[in-house]
This record gives C-alpha cells, sequence and structure tokens, in this order.
C-alpha cells in the first residue's frame, strides 16, 4: 500500500486531493474500507470509484487499485492526517478464496494558508467560480403574525462538494423565528469535471408585528486563479407584519365563568328541600355540558403556556391529543410548537427557559380554523315517518 500527495500546500477551504494505492498479487475481492479520522475544521471525503490496472513493481506483476480522497480545511497552519486503517480482500491469482487484509497508511502532512484579507470572514471556500440561488414560498411582503416562510438557498461550485459548501445562517433579529431545515447534496462527475451542489430550505416564523427585515445574505470565497477575494449578495427580506386577529378561540377558552353558573347555586340551595335528588343530576350535565373534555384539556394547555410551564403543558397537550378523532393532523405551525417544546424537555440541557406564548398562539389558531369549517349533515336515504302529505 503507498500513499500519495501531489500538492501538499492548499488555501483555506480548497480541494486537496490525495490517493491511496492498494496493491496485491491476486485479484481484488469485494469493496474497500477506510477508517477516515475525524479533524477539527476539516472534512475529509472519497472521491468516486478505484481506478483499477496493474502495475510492475520491482519484477513482479501487482493488481491496483487507486483510491482518491479530498481534504477541505476551515484551519490554517500545518495540518497532520493521523494513520488509518484500510480493509480489504483479495485472492491468489484470479481464483480461489478471498483473503481479508487490514492495513495501516502513513501519516499524512499538509500545510494551509490563509488567503490574504480574509482574516475577518468566517467560512470560506476556495473555488473558481460559485453560483448562488434563491426561492421564497410564498413571496416576502405583508403578512400577519404567525406566517410561515420557507426560503431555498442553493449553491453550486466546481471541484466542491455539498457537504464542503458554506451552510446558510441560522441567525435572525428579534421578532423572527429560524427553523433550519434538512440539508440536501447532490454532487456530479462528468467527463472529469465535478460539480457540487448544495442545498437547505430554511422556515422563519414570525412571532410579532410591526416592520421586521431580515438582513443581507453575503457568500465569500477565494478565487485561486485570480487571487482575489469574491462575493455575492442575497438582498435583505422586508415583513409588514400585522397583529392576528382576535379569534373566537381565544373567548371560548378564555372567557370567566358564565354567570348563569354564579346564580344557580343559589336557584339550588332555594330548591333543594323539594328536589335535591333531581338537582344534583341536572347540576352535573350542565356542568359536562359546559365542560366536556376537549374543552377542559385545552383550558389546562393555556393555562400551563401562561405559566410558562413546559413540564404542565407537555402533559395537557398529551391528554388534549388522546381525545382526538383518529384522523387529528396539527397544522404546521402548531407542530412546530410542540416540536420546540418537546425538544426542549427531552432534548440537550439547555439554559434558556420556555415561553408559552407561541404554542398559545398556535394552539387558539388551529381551534379558530377547525371551528370556522362548515359542518356537513348528513341525509338520512329513508323517507321520515309520518310524513305530512
Amino acid at each position: 500500500m503507498a500513499v500519495s500527495v501531489p500538492n501538499s500546500e492548499g488555501w483555506v477551504g480548497q480541494r486537496i486531493p490525495f490517493y491511496v494505492e492498494l496493491r496485491a498479487r491476486g485479484t481484488f475481492s469485494g469493496t474497500a474500507s477506510f477508517d477516515l479520522p475525524q479533524i477539527p475544521a476539516t472534512l475529509v471525503i472519497k472521491i468516486g470509484e478505484p481506478v483499477v490496472g496493474t502495475a510492475e513493481l520491482e519484477g513482479e506483476s501487482w493488481f491496483v487499485q487507486q483510491h482518491e480522497f479530498a481534504l477541505f480545511s476551515q484551519r490554517a497552519g500545518p495540518l497532520k492526517i493521523p494513520p488509518f486503517s484500510v480493509r480489504f480482500s483479495r485472492r491468489e491469482g484470479y481464483t480461489g478464496p478471498a483473503f481479508d487484509l487490514r492495513e495501516q497508511t502513513t501519516a499524512i502532512a499538509f500545510e494551509i494558508q490563509r488567503p490574504p484579507g480574509s482574516e475577518a470572514t468566517g467560512f470560506l471556500i476556495t473555488t473558481e467560480s460559485l453560483d448562488i440561488t434563491e426561492i421564497w414560498n410564498p413571496a416576502p411582503g405583508p403578512a400577519q403574525v404567525g406566517a410561515l416562510f420557507k426560503r431555498t438557498i442553493r449553491q453550486r461550485s466546481s471541484q466542491i462538494p455539498g457537504m464542503a459548501l458554506a451552510p446558510a445562517p441560522s441567525t435572525a433579529p428579534d421578532g423572527i423565528r429560524v427553523y433550519p431545515g434538512n440539508i440536501a447534496t447532490n454532487d456530479k462527475l462528468a467527463r472529469g469535471e465535478f460539480l457540487g451542489e448544495r442545498s437547505e430550505t430554511i422556515t422563519y416564523l414570525l412571532q410579532k408585528p410591526g416592520a421586521l427585515e431580515l438582513p443581507a445574505l453575503t457568500y465569500v470565497w477565494w478565487n485561486p486563479k485570480t487571487e482575489k477575494l469574491e462575493s455575492k449578495t442575497l438582498p435583505a427580506v422586508s415583513f409588514d407584519v400585522a397583529a392576528a386577529p382576535a379569534t373566537a378561540s381565544d373567548k371560548l377558552v378564555t372567557t370567566s365563568t358564565p354567570m348563569w353558573l354564579w346564580l344557580l347555586p343559589v336557584v339550588l340551595i332555594s330548591l333543594l328541600i323539594w328536589q335535591k335528588n333531581f338537582l344534583l343530576q341536572i347540576t352535573k350535565q350542565l356542568w359536562q355540558t359546559a365542560n366536556p373534555p376537549r374543552k377542559q384539556a385545552a383550558r389546562k394547555l393555556l393555562r400551563a403556556c401562561r405559566q410558562d410551564n413546559d413540564s404542565a403543558a407537555n402533559a395537557a397537550w398529551l391528554d388534549w391529543r388522546k381525545i382526538q378523532d383518529s384522523g387529528f393532523q396539527a397544522d404546521p405551525e402548531l407542530s412546530i410548537t410542540i416540536i420546540e417544546l418537546q425538544r426542549h424537555i427531552f432534548g440537550p440541557a439547555s439554559t434558556e427557559s420556555w415561553h408559552g406564548e407561541e404554542l398559545a398562539r398556535a394552539f387558539n389558531k388551529y381551534l379558530s380554523n377547525q371551528q370556522s369549517r362548515p359542518c356537513q349533515q348528513s341525509k338520512s336515504p329513508l323517507p321520515s315517518l309520518n310524513a305530512q302529505r
């Protein structure tokens, strides 16, 4: 086995290739496996399929597999890839059983340079060209509190795989919450030309009324051919956010106890001697009618949100969820706030406290939408009894 490095010097964020050559006196069997090390601020990946051939070494014929790798580092200075294990199988000659082999590479040293003038730049790649586009759904403009906007940013670059391209920023000004999405990469190798693509969708939730603005996003890269820093800026985006209108569900869930319920005890006392058992039965039925299990569970959830009690809110959500129909499906905004609540409870320990305002707003909005749907009454296919003629 041999390791070769055509050029051990490179720029920050530049693709620096190196090769591992496997040798065997018989044919190879199966696919070789490499235990690539994890290096801080550095990405090491395998490129494409191996090149297979034969070579004459010291007067003997060997079968050879050449595997290409690429290194991308965001840290300037000396860099060393420690020895790593390689596992592969070979045969004696062309036929016969395969034998498993395990070998160790030698250490590989590189020298990474930071381009001049890029000291204040964060993440930096080195490429001759970088194409960046964005798509909004829906298009930014007038909106209400609680509105969701999705932004898809797509980058394309030659000689840079999607994994090595700059991640989209996950920060936003006060009043806008950011939910990073899944990252999709699509790398293509055609006629020796390598093209990398990275696409990620970010979701923005508008949390308060007023004029909100996402600042412009500037992507900077170093062009090794011109030896200049180049950049492209995605323009700033503004939102004119109106306050969410009051909903019927807000009044339904937050209104104090109706007046007739306060007068009911007086009536019951006066009639207690006459119809005690009957009145108790009527009172129980009225209470259950005015406070069905769904409404009681909803009140508990909103009460926990007002108290910023994450554990109580999660328990109330589970109670409310149990009594919904089998076809229940939360809308995207409610789903996001529930995921945030459960991530706060069950995820890694966080110093930030949980606030229930967003969950309460999303829950009330869901109740309002459900209440506004027209009720469809099914008609009986049988004629009514004693129909008037």
